[in-house]
């Protein structure tokens, strides 16, 4: 019985110390991880301040590229911008000379109205004045006539008066001769009035232009 409870002594005591051996190990082994979990942070922290760093001097580098017209991300667009604007220069040339063309052909066909619209203003009235002048012309001829053909008259009145008065002297001398006429013959008695209307026509026919005069005239 003796020997049997030293050795339940031995084997608490054996516990005890492994316990507090595990505790230590524990305690050592958590220390441990600690400090390698703090190492793998700082080295965290440094590899994400270079990666930093280096992601900032490539950002510098292109845009330093981009500055200078070198980097290819930049130069293909820029190509293709510059291509685009040259066409879009071209047409913006051509629609311009168009445009030109059509401006140019406006103003002559509005010179060319003008000109035809001053050249049939002008030949209007030409012909208005040219009919305006010969309808005086004419006027003033018929005036003359008639002057013409007023003392015309008068001086044939003056001349019938002249003559009526022999006339009435000679027939004293005459009353008792009988004046013998021979083959048929015809007696107009005409008013003095009609005598002048028909010599005024007369006049006006003879002074009137023939049919071929006045086409002449005209061309």
């Amino acid at each position: 019985m003796t020997s049997r409870a030293g050795c339940e002594a031995e084997e608490e005591e054996e516990e005890e110390e492994s316990s507090e051996m595990d505790d230590e190990d524990c305690e050592r082994r958590r220390g441990e991880c600690l400090d390698e979990m703090m190492d793998l942070e700082k080295q965290f922290q440094e590899l994400k301040e270079k990666l930093f760093r280096e992601r900032l001097n490539q950002a510098k580098v292109k845009l330093d590229e981009v500055l200078t017209g070198r980097a290819g991300e930049y130069r293909e667009p820029l190509a293709a911008l510059q291509t685009s604007m040259q066409i879009q220069t071209r047409v913006a040339g051509v629609y311009r000379e168009l445009c030109l063309q059509v401006i140019k052909h406006k103003h002559e066909c509005e010179v060319q109205g003008a000109r035809q619209h001053l050249e049939s203003e002008r030949s209007l009235l030409f012909d208005a004045m040219k009919a305006e002048l010969l309808e005086k012309i004419r006027r003033l001829e018929e005036d003359r006539q008639n002057l013409d053909l007023s003392s015309e008259w008068s001086d044939e009145m003056r001349g019938k008066k002249c003559n009526k008065r022999r006339n009435l002297l000679g027939r004293s001398d005459r009353k008792k001769k009988v004046a013998l006429v021979s083959g048929p013959f015809i007696v107009y008695m005409l008013r003095d009035m009609d005598i002048l209307e028909d010599w005024t026509t007369i006049k006006k026919a003879k002074a009137a232009p023939s049919p071929l005069k006045k086409k002449v005239e005209k061309q």
